[in-house]
């Protein structure tokens, strides 16, 4: 477990085609300061950022707290090399006690001892297949009336009807691209599982089937720049999902150039799409 004097881990394989950009931008920070404030994250003393990355939302706990004393933030997440720049950027904040814990979520029961106040997972859930389980450990971690505050763009209904052409365009563009200049296509044999993108019904229920009370639940329309877009286009999960066998560098830069196009030609400057966020109580 790296903490703010220990940052020799080896780097991820994967960094170059990570989240972190797309998750330092303006928008995206809104999105899940906006969570913060559904979830009033900072009047808490132990509070968990789970699948904290490079530390962003880490950050925005940071500039809520109401009082750093005796606080702890745990910054979990399973990547070494997030977690070494989370440090850089963090880690030496001497306003609250800053814990740095390298652990998968699943394993957020033996990652970190005691109780917690608040535990933060921002647009990570929909990755989790057991997502019960996991539910079930942080209700464990939880102290009573503790907070989880969740959100997430994949999930039912994530898609607003208006962006349905826009992404249509996108993939016919780029597969275009795709073509001309690299000679190749998806291979449809190597596509990935697609998860299961539930609704908020579903997961309100699932909320309150593993002991929850829904505190706040809402589907707010986001406007993603072009900056988003092309971002994500070189986020190793988009690729693979979207151009199932080709190679990520074919891929980003086929993406990312029918982007370019298809915002030019439709002279736009967003394209909404929806995020769902959750705060709930554990139950007594």
């Amino acid at each position: 477990m790296p903490d703010s004097n220990d940052t020799t881990n080896t780097t991820d394989t994967s960094e170059e085609y990570s989240f972190n950009a797309f998750s330092n931008l303006p928008f995206y920070r809104q999105v899940n300061a906006r969570l913060l404030d559904l979830a009033e994250v900072g009047r808490q003393r132990r509070i968990v950022d789970l699948g904290c990355g490079t530390g962003g939302v880490t950050k925005l706990i940071l500039d809520r707290l109401q009082s750093a004393k005796d606080t702890v933030i745990y910054a979990v997440d399973h990547s070494a090399s997030a977690l070494r720049d989370a440090v850089a950027e963090l880690g030496g904040r001497r306003d609250a006690v800053i814990r740095f814990v390298q652990s998968p979520v699943q394993n957020l029961k033996t990652a970190i001892s005691g109780d917690v106040d608040a535990v933060v997972y921002c647009n990570s859930i929909h990755y989790v297949p057991d997502k019960k389980n996991l539910l079930a450990q942080i209700r464990e971690k939880l102290s009573p009336n503790g907070v989880l505050a969740i959100n997430t763009s994949f999930f039912d209904g994530s898609h607003p009807p208006e962006s349905e052409e826009f992404f249509r365009r996108w993939l016919m563009r780029s597969l275009r691209i795709l073509k001309r200049e690299y000679g190749m296509m998806p291979d449809a044999s190597q596509k990935v599982e697609s998860r299961q993108h539930l609704s908020q019904q579903q997961y309100e229920s699932l909320f309150e089937e593993s002991g929850f009370t829904i505190l706040k639940s809402e589907v707010a329309d986001i406007d993603v720049p072009e900056s988003g877009w092309f971002h994500i286009s070189g986020f190793k999960d988009w690729i693979e999902g979207v151009l199932p066998g080709v190679p990520l560098d074919a891929g980003r830069q086929a993406l990312q150039k029918g982007l370019s196009q298809v915002f030019e030609e439709r002279q736009i400057v967003t394209i909404p799409r929806r995020w769902l966020s959750i705060s709930a109580a554990r139950t007594n």
